[in-house]
């Protein structure tokens, strides 16, 4: 039978299109430009498509236009009814109900950690609450599952400029229980041993974890939820010390391991403060990029200092690999919610703590002070900031990406 031409020609191009997405990393990718938005952690306590409407334009205003939208949510998702006999409250109790989820989604996000020591506020039943409704709405995730193996793998976010890959971990205050293991479900945990010292297999299996996405995906992000100081972390947010504001050593070195393993990013939460920005071998870690919203209880007094209230938005910029671009926006968060607070319970979920807490972009005097603070501290590191009208940009030296390469 006669060879149709068109259809040949049809056939050799879904064999090229085939091999192309055998490849792992995206061809195509490879010389494409991606915009990836990192915002701080989103401790989200309700549906503000319902408690906050009129905000959520502003609010999604900061995040859209990326290929890649990531935030940290910090909490566990209750299902109606719980907390109760079957599923106890542990911890602080940061629970809020699934639609929390679907408002992250709606407000753009489309890259989600799920590590961090409020996970497992409801347990076993929590893990399993919050992974249904990221599954339910299709949000690429990672940092908790159903065992460690799980917990610890990459997630994967399709984007049609390439692949990214997201692995997640919680360093420190993760309560008793809470860390995924062979058999039980819970978070991807980085013990830190005596010394401070990152335990030696639970960081051989992260970095071999980063070293597999590596190969499978265009870039690759690491995010740490960390707790873990040189001295107790409420002590250093109780008595105001400086260690508040910088990381700590062990974590530095382990943030460059990262990167050695294959990461094209890492972001850590948990301060939860601004901390700098560090350039490592043209691969930006940023150290902490406090809140973006912060629904936290005013029973919870010791970690709510005005600069709690005050960050940055950071949007990194690849073309292929190498990044050509980074730049922050300053952000403020009300103080204030509506209605009247409850100052005495740390598990209370009312209007005040779902109205306080939510994002705008920083103007004027505010503006600068925010950027002016990250360009303070991240020049410890050798990182040169820009600050003018109201956006910081960091001065990257291409040398440092060219041996990275």
């Amino acid at each position: 039978m006669a060879t149709v031409p068109g259809r040949a020609r049809f056939s050799r191009m879904a064999v090229c299109v085939a091999a192309i997405l055998a490849l792992g990393r995206g061809a195509w990718a490879q010389s494409a430009t991606i915009r990836i938005t990192l915002t701080g952690q989103s401790m989200i306590r309700s549906d503000i498509r319902k408690t906050a409407p009129a905000q959520v334009t502003a609010i999604s205003s900061l995040v859209e236009g990326a290929d890649v939208r990531f935030t940290n949510f910090e909490g566990t998702i209750a299902e109606p009814g719980q907390p109760n006999q079957e599923v106890p409250m542990q911890g602080r109790g940061f629970v809020a109900p699934p639609e929390v989820l679907d408002a992250l989604k709606e407000l753009g996000f489309n890259l989600l950690a799920l590590s961090n020591n409020h996970s497992c506020d409801l347990k076993i039943p929590g893990i399993r609450n919050t992974l249904g409704a990221v599954a339910r709405l299709g949000l690429a995730h990672a940092g908790i599952g159903e065992t460690l193996q799980e917990a610890a793998a990459p997630g994967y976010l399709r984007t049609p400029k390439g692949n990214v890959a997201l692995i997640a971990m919680a360093s420190g205050l993760v309560p008793a229980g809470g860390a995924a293991t062979a058999t039980q479900p819970g978070v991807n945990e980085l013990h830190v041993d005596a010394g401070n010292k990152p335990n030696p297999r639970d960081a051989e299996n992260i970095l071999n974890n980063i070293r597999e996405a590596a190969k499978k995906a265009d870039l690759v992000i690491v995010y740490q939820h960390n707790h873990v100081f040189d001295k107790p972390f409420t002590a250093i947010f109780e008595e105001g010390m400086a260690e508040r504001l910088r990381p700590p050593e062990w974590l530095k070195q382990w943030a460059h391991s990262e990167i050695d393993a294959g990461a094209d990013v890492v972001v850590m939460h948990g301060a939860p403060l601004l901390h700098g920005i560090e350039i490592f071998k043209g691969r930006p870690i940023f150290y902490d990029l406090g809140n973006f919203i912060y629904n936290v209880p005013p029973a919870l007094w010791y970690i709510q200092e005005p600069m709690a209230w005050e960050s940055a938005v950071a949007s990194v910029e690849f073309e292929g690999r190498s990044v050509r671009s980074i730049t922050l926006r300053p952000i403020v968060m009300n103080v204030i919610g509506q209605g009247q607070p409850d100052a005495q319970d740390l598990h209370a979920n009312n209007l005040f703590l779902q109205t306080r807490g939510l994002p705008q972009l920083a103007t004027g005097e505010k503006a600068g002070y925010i950027l002016e603070r990250i360009a303070e501290y991240s020049r410890p590191f050798g990182t040169a900031v820009s600050v003018k009208a109201g956006i910081a940009e960091i001065r990257l030296n291409r040398e440092n990406e060219r041996r990275r390469n």
